[in-house]
């Protein structure tokens, strides 16, 4: 059994799925901005909601830079230098794997795809992954595409300020999926312009897949996004297929599954 841990800015979901990837019990609870609070409330939550006897693995999915199993930088959350692997293995005994959730998430929507797969997530931030031929990209291991900046409206900020769900959503006072006007998308589209164009050019995929409330969303402005990459991207790159994250927001969850998949077999 794999025990699944999606650590995100705002919530954590926890899921147990068997040997061959079947969705068994899940829950979740708010993500703690105290890394001391958060690792409490997070082994509260394993012990009374898993039975452990039956977990052979934990596969954890953190924001930010992730170095040798250990969580450096956080992004949106104020941790650093989490040992998380450490403090689960000491309290349960089992291998922990620990690998950035957008990697994870791309690892899960691309592994069966030949060629280059960009992975966005348009969440609480902005995350990305990339990977080749179903194993991410080490090159680009450390992608933290939302944390670049760009000038809009003459501007310089983050991209993730500008294009994240949750930036969208304090721009416009609603969800995204209660957004309808044409021209307010014409908009959103341009600020994931910002950083679609440039990473694509640079990247070269050959296809790009959306997650996250925002890219989820993907259809309700798949004719916009496609229009304005055929007027944007340079003539020489192509444009690459748009894909809705088929797991939805169970993306970074099935990207844990196949990452301890992976460890375990090189073990």
């Amino acid at each position: 059994m794999y025990l699944c841990v999606d650590i995100g800015g705002t919530k954590t979901l926890l899921a147990l799925l068997d040997q061959n990837g079947k969705l068994l019990h899940s829950i979740k609870f708010p993500t703690i901005d105290n890394q001391t609070k958060f690792y409490s409330v997070l082994r509260q939550q394993i012990k009374v909601n898993f039975v452990m006897s039956c977990v052979d693995v934990i596969s954890v999915a953190m924001p930010g830079i992730v170095k040798k199993n250990k969580a450096i930088y956080l992004g949106n959350l104020s941790w650093r230098d989490f040992d998380l692997a450490q403090l689960l293995n000491q309290d349960f005994q089992k291998p922990v794997y620990i690998e950035n959730d957008a990697n994870l998430a791309a690892l899960a929507e691309a592994r069966n795809c030949t060629g280059r797969s960009l992975y966005f997530t348009f969440s609480t931030g902005i995350g990305g992954g990339v990977i080749e031929n179903g194993y991410i990209l080490k090159r680009f291991q450390d992608f933290e595409p939302g944390h670049n900046e760009y000038v809009y409206l003459g501007k310089k900020a983050e991209w993730e300020d500008l294009a994240a769900a949750s930036a969208i959503n304090k721009k416009y006072g609603k969800l995204v999926t209660e957004i309808t006007d044409a021209a307010d998308w014409q908009n959103i589209v341009n600020r994931m312009l910002l950083g679609i164009v440039p990473l694509t050019t640079s990247i070269k995929p050959d296809r790009i897949i959306f997650g996250g409330p925002l890219g989820l969303a993907l259809n309700t402005y798949r004719t916009q996004l496609k229009k304005s990459l055929d007027r944007e991207l340079p003539n020489k790159i192509a444009r690459p297929r748009l894909m809705v994250a088929k797991y939805g927001s169970y993306s970074v969850i099935y990207g844990c599954y196949y990452y301890a998949r992976i460890k375990q077999t090189r073990r």
